[in-house]
């Protein structure tokens, strides 16, 4: 079983990459799940959201409290939200960031982490996914998840991109597109 846990700001869409990822892997025959954790969260707090991912049946139904895998949707969380102490030793950091040096002050020197990442925000500005002025990186972080991880692949993920907008064309374009670009940069920044 892989467990992840999602970090970012409320508005970001970490919420429905969780159910979209769900989504994608479902059309692999995978088993997954999201759990969300809303609070007193607003536009622009830190919001969680948890998926597990398996082979077989999955029987826990709680929160991911020690993830394989960690994706972030602004790096800035990193010096707030102690995700990186969560992460198992050996662990993926996903995050959304220009380059390595924008996230190394975080990245502590006694655990053994995997950090990749690709510059999420430019992507979705070049892209306009913006709502209400806030920038939307979430299918862009997918991308990325699918490049770095190696599940969902690239397809299923844009599969579910078009089963979600269909009622939306060119929203389903655009994400697709996000999703595409996400996958083609993203990179290993620490291994």
């Amino acid at each position: 079983m892989i467990e992840i846990s999602w970090l970012g700001r409320g508005g970001q869409g970490v919420v429905f990459a969780s159910r979209l990822l769900v989504e994608a892997l479902v059309l692999e025959g995978k088993y997954a799940q999201s759990i969300i954790f809303f609070g007193a969260e607003r536009r622009g707090a830190p919001v969680r959201a948890y998926n597990r991912i398996a082979d077989t049946v999955i029987k826990h139904h709680h929160f991911v409290h020690n993830p394989d895998i960690a994706v972030v949707f602004s790096g800035e969380l990193l010096g707030i939200v102690n995700i990186i102490d969560e992460l198992k030793e050996g662990g993926l950091l996903i995050v959304n960031a220009p380059n390595p040096e924008a996230i190394k002050q975080y990245i502590p020197k006694n655990k053994k982490v995997k950090v990749g990442g690709v510059d999420a925000t430019k992507i979705a500005l070049d892209l306009n996914l913006k709502v209400a002025g806030l920038v939307i990186p979430n299918t862009v972080m997918l991308g990325a998840f699918s490049k770095l991880v190696g599940i969902p692949s690239i397809d299923s993920l844009i599969k579910a991109i078009q089963n979600k907008w269909s009622h939306n064309p060119r929203l389903a374009d655009v994400n697709i597109e996000a999703a595409k670009r996400g996958f083609e940069e993203a990179k290993i920044f620490i291994d």
